[in-house]
């Protein structure tokens, strides 16, 4: 559908969370998800009721009466389905990446680094023929971030995933790079892999930030009141509630971001 209303799609979220750490990279989570998150860079409004059109058209999609970027997906052969949420970026955002839905415009959304995410993501095969955009890692942790900023106090679900990604980094491939890259503050940190990988997640983060996104980034980043209670939030849903692995994961991100910033 968006392919052919020349959409550029960005699979985003948890669901882009297990695929890379899952499908890609073979880790086991543990975390499953309902929930698909598919991101696209609109002109207008027009655009995007287009797109939502055509997929309620298609058949198996049915429109949520209380959110407007939400489809609810009911396959043909009674197998479970999934919730659909649909977000619109480029032409409908306001003002650091606020975007305000009709027709009554009094519900506000971010979508701040999506964009960002967009032009840093990658084409993955999640099935024989089956190419997806999916944003990458680091870009899942700005937007888990943002995410958290604007519903953390009532959804703890970005904190999980965030701490995810900073605990996992380190299992992706990246150990080579930190002896190429980052060789000093992997010494630094006494060769803790998962520590200094926190911290690539954050400068790699810092890199395909844009100047907007890095503003709003470092606002959170920066600001100790929000970082303790990230920390709390992770630690509330990490298991053990352990906070100072938490702190210092949080801590190597923060630096390795403002590596960049």
């Amino acid at each position: 559908m968006a392919a052919g209303l020349g959409l550029p799609m960005l699979l985003v979220g948890a669901t882009a969370r297990i695929v890379l750490l899952e499908h890609v990279h073979g880790l086991t989570t543990g975390l499953g998800t309902r929930d698909i998150d598919f991101a696209f860079a609109v002109s207008g409004w027009p655009t995007f009721d287009a797109l939502k059109r055509a997929l309620i058209a298609s058949g198996p999609f049915e429109a949520s009466r209380d959110a407007a970027h939400r489809l609810y997906y009911r396959p043909p052969s009674g197998e479970s389905g999934a919730i659909v949420d649909l977000i619109p970026f480029g032409g409908v955002e306001g003002p650091g990446g606020a975007l305000a839905w009709p027709p009554d415009l009094d519900v506000v959304m971010s979508v701040v680094g999506f964009h960002d995410a967009h032009e840093a993501a990658a084409d993955v095969e999640i099935a024989p023929g089956l190419v997806v955009r999916v944003a990458s890692l680091p870009g899942i942790a700005l937007l888990k971030l943002f995410a958290w900023r604007d519903r953390g106090l009532s959804n703890a679900k970005d904190a999980l995933d965030l701490h995810m990604l900073l605990h996992r980094y380190g299992e992706t491939g990246v150990d080579t790079r930190l002896y190429h890259e980052a060789l000093d503050r992997f010494e630094a940190l006494d060769y803790d892999l998962e520590l200094a990988a926190a911290w690539l997640l954050g400068r790699d983060a810092a890199t395909l930030a844009g100047p907007d996104t890095r503003t709003q980034a470092l606002a959170i980043l920066t600001n100790t009141t929000a970082c303790e209670r990230l920390i709390n939030d992770m630690a509330r849903t990490s298991g053990d509630g352990a906070i100072d692995p938490l702190r210092r994961l949080l801590d190597q991100f923060v630096s390795g971001f403002l590596a960049l910033a």
